[in-house]
């Protein structure tokens, strides 16, 4: 190397610095470009969207649980519709049960608006079928009809006094309104009113009935609990708690 070649070297080094092989500092620049970026700002409009949402959520954490116990998101009867309940019907269908030669059915007559039930009315009726074709031997209206409207069971039995055919369906206004739960005879193939009980939860057993509530403040009395047994010919409150 000449004089003249160092002379040149340090004037291109003044002028143009060497570049070095540094391995960049990722996690630093992430770092860097998480603090800032701009952060969401919580207006007012949005606190009171979301305070309004969380107590929706609260709200509706009874009705959820009712739901989950109650199977409100299984079919109610099981199935598809039997010829039998579907035929002689006039209305549809929402629950049914078979009692020996018959089928007891909870259907709805008429109704409108967007979930159809608006304005319509809750029957009942016991199809016979020992000779065919099945046809209703008895038809009884039960209630008005309206949007929110639910059957989440049927059932047919011996309830009351283990002698007698029987049968029986629970029947919600609205979650927040609560349920009723009706309970009929089918004797000589007449639906006769035998008794009706208010409660989110009814359980049927030989001669007792047992009302249960998912709290006190969802009952008439304060309750969570009432206790029905049958005795000369009607059920009798036995205990409440």
């Amino acid at each position: 190397m000449t004089h003249d070649d160092a002379a040149v070297r340090e004037a291109l080094d003044a002028a143009i610095p060497l570049r070095r092989c540094v391995e960049p500092d990722w996690a630093r620049v992430l770092a860097q470009a998480i603090e800032s970026a701009p952060k969401p700002r919580w207006t007012k409009r949005k606190r009171i969207a979301f305070a309004v949402a969380a107590a929706a959520l609260v709200l509706a954490a009874p009705v959820f649980a009712i739901g989950a116990t109650q199977n409100w998101w299984l079919s109610h009867s099981g199935g598809t519709v039997p010829e039998p309940v579907f035929v002689p019907i006039h209305g549809r269908p929402m629950g049914w049960a078979r009692s020996g030669s018959s089928w007891f059915v909870v259907y709805v007559k008429g109704g409108s608006g967007r979930c159809g039930l608006d304005g319509g009315q809750w029957r009942i009726a016991l199809v016979e079928t020992r000779r065919l074709p099945a046809r209703v031997v008895s038809d009884r209206p039960v209630s008005g009809s309206m949007c929110g409207n639910l059957v989440s069971w049927v059932k047919a039995g011996r309830f009351s006094d283990g002698t007698h055919p029987e049968a029986a369906f629970q029947l919600w206004a609205t979650p927040s309104l609560g349920a009723t739960t009706y309970v009929y005879r089918l004797d000589g193939g007449k639906l006769t009113p035998l008794a009706r009980f208010a409660g989110d939860h009814v359980e049927l057993s030989a001669g007792t009935v047992t009302v249960t509530y998912e709290n006190a403040g969802r009952s008439a009395h304060g309750e969570t609990k009432d206790v029905y047994r049958f005795r000369a010919g009607r059920y009798r409150l036995t205990a409440r708690s």
